[in-house]
């Protein structure tokens, strides 16, 4: 009863690793659980919605020829438009204060200068834009406006320009000739005749007036609230093969497969430290000496570690109801998980905390200390959590490191899990999950043998460090 109270008190004694690295890492790590899992159950719409850009139309032009309302009346498919006075604090205040994603200003004359550039095929005048400085929202709202300029210009040329009919027909029997004649070369030919524009007869256009681009600007602004011309980007359901080895079958699965596998950090950190720490605390000094001499040294040591092995024991407890708790928070169905697969993975934590265990008596039996236990803890944890893939998944890894990967505790740890739950696969594979929970035992034991043959090398040659002696000399 004295070695479990003692083993107890040196654990309370060291409590500060307990909270950070299993309260508070754990707690991290369920909260990024948490994150994958909503991310993975959020409904996905049917088709693409793209966020609307804020955007005010400053009109100083007294919507001649009704661009200002055309624009208005086009922005509002994509554009959530905003009211803002034209004079100068007002639009420095929008732009100083970010109330606005784009502001158009439309200036004095311009419809006048737009007509006579469609008259004279001159480049189409520009509007002055203000963007916003903390995102790219701006410039996509800029070249919306741009998009209704260029739309209201073809609409208003098109429905006024006309061609001589006697010379389109001439120069299109001209084209038609020269590819025939080109023989075995015709389709080089055809390309020729697609390439030649330039050639076309030259077209005239009716006299414009003010009205014809109020009509122009009208059929521009139809163009964005056409369902046949603006077409919703639909979502393809698609599900990559990452996606398929998740466990598409049951997400609720693969969820709850996801948290437990998080438990290998936490886990690692504060079992390889914490049992190292009481291991050190018991083999140091006048201490191990008199435990050594004790007729049930044996003993003492296994109930030791009996104690850090139900430490392990309740702490995957505690992380199996952290996990159906979560499960359930997401508002998931616990009752489709399946008990031999809950099992199963409760069953691959323990072994792997075991693993732990073995890890930290295996540093306790170097004597290592508080510096390089932390040390190799962190460390080796990180490998292990990075080559597991919890991080980011195996098949982004180059084909060499996927063989590293294999050497590790941590791929063999969830690979167990996915077999239990069958993600991956048809269904639960008990046989790769006992292959998965052997090859972690294997390491528990090698772990247990190297700390063992260390203890026997330090304890034959131990350290002289006998108290001294106090000697009377006569006098």
């Amino acid at each position: 009863m004295n070695t479990y109270k003692a083993t107890v008190r040196v654990l309370l004694a060291h409590r500060t690793y307990i909270i950070i690295y299993l309260v508070l890492m754990g707690v991290m790590m369920l909260m990024l659980s948490w994150s994958q899992i909503t991310a993975a159950n959020r409904p996905v719409a049917d088709t693409y919605e793209p966020a609307k850009v804020n955007v005010a139309v400053v009109d100083r032009d007294a919507d001649r020829g009704g661009i200002a309302d055309g624009l208005r009346d086009y922005l509002t498919e994509s554009a959530a438009l905003v009211e803002l006075d034209d004079d100068p604090e007002s639009l420095q205040r929008a732009v100083a204060s970010n109330w606005t994603d784009l502001i158009v200003i439309i200036p004095d004359g311009y419809a006048n200068r737009f007509l006579a550039s469609a008259r004279s095929g001159d480049d189409m005048p520009r509007v002055e834009t203000v963007t916003s400085y903390t995102s790219g929202a701006g410039t996509i709202g800029t070249m919306n406006v741009n998009g209704f300029l260029s739309l209201t210009r073809i609409a208003l040329i098109g429905e006024h320009a006309s061609v001589d009919q006697a010379q389109l027909k001439a120069w299109y029997e001209r084209m038609a000739g020269g590819a025939n004649a080109g023989g075995a070369a015709a389709g080089s030919s055809t390309s020729d005749f697609d390439a030649d524009l330039d050639s076309l007869p030259e077209g005239s256009i009716s006299d414009l007036t003010m009205d014809d681009v109020r009509q122009a600007a009208v059929a521009a602004a139809k163009t964005a609230h056409d369902a046949d011309v603006n077409r919703p980007v639909a979502v393809d359901r698609s599900t990559s093969r990452d996606s398929r080895d998740a466990g598409a079958v049951n997400p609720v699965a693969s969820g709850f497969g996801d948290t437990m596998k998080t438990a290998l950090y936490p886990l690692f950190l504060t079992l390889s430290v914490c049992v190292s720490l009481v291991a050190r605390v018991f083999g140091t000094g006048e201490l191990r000496r008199r435990l050594a001499a004790s007729p049930v040294a044996g003993a003492i040591g296994l109930k030791r570690m009996g104690v850090l092995c139900c430490f392990a024991l309740l702490i995957c407890v505690a992380y199996l109801a952290a996990a159906l708790g979560l499960t359930v928070a997401i508002g998931a169905d616990v009752s489709s998980l399946p008990p031999a697969g809950v099992a199963m993975t409760f069953a691959s934590a323990c072994m792997f905390s075991l693993m732990c265990v073995a890890c930290g008596f295996m540093l306790g039996e170097f004597g290592a200390s508080d510096m390089v236990a932390n040390g190799f803890a962190n460390v080796f944890g990180l490998l292990i959590m990075f080559t597991s893939g919890i991080s980011f998944p195996i098949s982004m890894m180059p084909d060499t490191v996927v063989a590293f990967v294999k050497l590790t505790p941590g791929w063999w740890y969830t690979s167990s899990i996915d077999m239990a739950l069958g993600v991956g696969t048809d269904g639960m594979d008990a046989l790769g999950w006992l292959g998965g929970v052997g090859i972690i035992a294997l390491y528990s034991v090698t772990f247990v043998c190297i700390g063992l043959a260390v203890g026997q090398v330090r304890r034959a040659k131990p350290v002289a460090a006998a108290p001294a002696l106090t000697q009377l000399a006569e006098a």
